[in-house]
This record gives structure tokens, C-alpha cells and sequence, in this order.
């Protein structure tokens, strides 16, 4: 998995602003996860999965904020396995 210095590079600061604000579960369930804050989780997805925060960021307003810890996950873990739509943003086909 390739890293970045800075996987949040190619986000801009009103981006960022917007997904934290968006947040609609509580700060302290982000916090059980080990982030500071929304983007911050985000940011696990790319260490953990490989997935870049923009690519994350476009599924979360795809699926809504109150399905990052349900449908988030769920489609990157499966996107990571290489099934479902979300395979191709990993480098796969669909």
C-alpha cells in the first residue's frame, strides 16, 4: 500500500470544515475509534484499506453521515475484498 506524506494533501480546508460539520453521531463514538473528529476517521479508512480520504469522502455523501460506522465501512471492507461497485476504487473490476 503506497503512502503518502500527507494523504490529505488534495483536500481543501472548506472540505474539511464540511465533513466535520456534516457529523450527525456523536464526537465521542468517533473517539472510540481512535479520531479526533470525522475526517480524522476518514483518514483511518486510507491507512487501514488503502482507500484515499477522496475516495472515502465521496462514498460518506453517497451513503449520508450516519452511516460511518454501518455503510461506510461496509463498503470499503468490501470493496477491499474486491466485491460489489465499491472493488473498482481499489484498483478492480466491478
Amino acid at each position: 500500500m503506497p503512502k503518502l506524506n500527507n494523504p490529505l494533501h488534495n483536500i481543501d480546508a472548506a472540505t474539511i470544515e464540511r465533513i466535520n460539520a456534516e457529523r450527525t453521531i456523536d464526537l465521542a463514538r468517533y473517539q472510540e475509534e481512535g479520531a479526533d473528529d470525522r475526517i480524522d476517521y476518514f483518514l483511518n479508512f486510507y491507512f487501514h484499506y488503502g482507500i484515499s480520504v477522496e475516495q472515502t469522502i465521496m462514498l460518506a455523501d453517497l451513503l449520508g453521515p450516519e452511516e460511518d460506522f454501518d455503510g461506510l465501512v461496509t463498503t470499503i471492507e468490501d470493496g477491499a475484498e474486491g466485491f460489489g461497485f465499491a472493488s473498482s476504487l481499489f484498483g478492480g473490476e466491478a
